[in-house]
């Protein structure tokens, strides 16, 4: 994916970057903002860095589900932790392009960002975003932990998906001009009603891709799978629901892949419920998945705003979270939700249970949960505030509206 942008006089255009090995929240989210700061008439280009090291099935999950960006998408591809080649590479691109924001999506697009400008090789503004990053201890941890404080501090801009990951990460941001923006989404369907008419067929789908039970609810637990999921959590749900209701015929789907899959499949055999559970591995088709689901329950220990969160809700379903990061920020609970203190599971199960039992609970709060999406996490106002901040943080980046 090449080729060259023209710019308006006075104007610079914006770089998203992300080095990604595979496809997930911080991908989506810079995807998502691209395509909205484009649709507000800004020059914004996606640049990734396809990391090789991760293995050709997951960066062919990464390609696939970046969808059809040859139009604002530069790609490029590396074997190494750091190559002073592809620096330069990113930077002789960076200029030619015209890019006066280089927004970085993950600690590697920080550091390169932040070397070329100290190298004389970059003019312009960095600006990072904290998705979120919780490490275990080690050698590594410490050093990528400390490779972002010191780019977070040599930046010019730090936005938090959250406020509570941008207050842990970030206390003490002194000079660097700082924002909490929530993550958004954009609604598949413009009115519930057409939401709902698709479901019967997506249900259909689903039921004879995995194998599921045709007369029983389909529960949802989305991501990689990996400790900030906590799925052995999840596990734990579905073991007191075949427990307490030995005929359960509920269906329950954990819709991503990762490091610890074979771990949790071990694990589901040891508590006696693998039959229960279906491990569908990487899903580039999720349209269907939220389509043809009941519930979304989610596990994490932590997170920053996550993008399945958003998804569902956009989707109308009913979520059971924990209180954790940008979840207290969308989620009003009892309303349009249900969210639980972190690894609580008797917490969990009671909001679980209450949407088990009751359609008219999930139909309320899926409802509820599908119009907020639209009127406080749409994708435009999101675009505005990114707009804002980068005219804070840079010269020559003026909102342009074009006719949509």
């Amino acid at each position: 994916m090449t080729g060259s942008t023209q710019h308006s006089p006075g104007t610079g255009a914006i770089a998203h970057v992300s080095f990604s090995g595979d496809f997930g929240g911080r991908e989506k989210v810079a995807v998502e903002l691209c395509r909205s700061l484009r649709g507000l008439g800004l020059e914004c280009l996606l640049y990734v860095v396809v990391e090789e090291r991760a293995g050709a099935q997951r960066n062919d999950n990464l390609m696939n589900a970046l969808g059809d960006v040859s139009r604002f998408a530069r790609v490029f591809r590396t074997h190494s932790r750091f190559s002073p080649r592809l620096l330069y590479r990113l930077a002789a691109s960076l200029r030619e392009q015209g890019v006066r924001v280089v927004h970085c999506h993950c600690y590697k697009s920080l550091y390169y960002a932040v070397l070329m400008r100290m190298l004389g090789l970059l003019d312009g503004s960095v600006v990072y975003t904290l998705h979120g990053l919780v490490l275990p201890s080690g050698a590594m941890s410490w050093f990528i932990r400390n490779c972002q404080l010191i780019g977070l501090r040599m930046s010019d801009g730090v936005i938090g998906c959250s406020r509570e990951i941008l207050a842990s990460s970030f206390p003490d941001p002194g000079k660097v001009r700082t924002a909490s923006i929530i993550n958004a989404i954009k609604r598949p369907e413009p009115e519930y009603a057409a939401l709902e008419s698709g479901r019967a067929e997506a249900r259909r789908e689903l039921v004879e891709r995995y194998g599921l039970d045709p007369e029983g609810l389909v529960v949802i637990n989305v991501g990689r799978i990996c400790p900030q999921k906590n799925f052995p959590l999840y596990l734990e749900l579905i073991r007191r629901e075949m427990t307490e209701n030995p005929g359960s015929n509920i269906n329950y789907l954990i819709v991503g892949n990762g490091e610890l899959q074979a771990d949790m499949e071990a694990l589901a055999e040891s508590l006696g419920i693998r039959h229960r559970v279906v491990f569908t591995g990487f899903v580039s088709d999720m349209d269907t998945v939220y389509r043809g689901a009941d519930i979304l329950v989610q596990t994490s220990t932590w997170e920053g705003t996550p993008m399945c969160l958003l998804e569902a809700r956009s989707y109308g379903l009913p979520i059971v979270a924990p209180a954790v990061g940008g979840n207290v920020d969308v989620v009003e609970s009892g309303l349009d939700g249900t969210l639980y203190p972190t690894g609580d599971l008797a917490a969990l199960w009671e909001g679980y249970a209450a949407y088990v039992s009751s359609g008219e609970l999930r139909q309320r709060h899926g409802r509820a949960a599908f119009d907020q999406t639209g009127r406080k996490f749409g994708t435009r106002d999101w675009a505005r505030r990114h707009v804002a901040f980068y005219g804070e943080v840079a010269e020559g980046v003026k909102l342009r509206e074009t006719a949509q």
